[in-house]
């Protein structure tokens, strides 16, 4: 199951930046590939739809988990902040 995708630029930098601040709210878990021969893991909205999955399927659970928890760790802390640091002067 892939993650939505975005038609623009500026509609993908939206979606990321709510995915920051709602971070808190946002069920996921590691699964099993689709072939069973591996994990991945998702996040997903209020209504069970992917709105990010991990790039790769990983061979070990546990180092499945601790990149999911990274993930979710990097989000929470780039949306504490308010403002995400594009590296850019706005």
């Amino acid at each position: 199951m892939a993650a939505r995708t975005y038609r623009n630029y500026g509609e993908c930098r939206a979606a990321f930046e709510r995915l920051c601040t709602d971070i808190g709210k946002l069920p996921g878990a590691v699964h099993h590939t689709a072939e069973g021969s591996g994990w991945v893991w998702r996040l997903r909205d209020g209504t069970g739809g992917a709105v990010a999955v991990s790039a790769r399927a990983y061979e070990r659970h546990s180092t499945c988990q601790a990149a999911y928890e990274r993930f979710r760790a990097l989000l929470a802390e780039l949306g504490s902040g308010g403002v995400i640091p594009w590296g850019e002067a706005e």
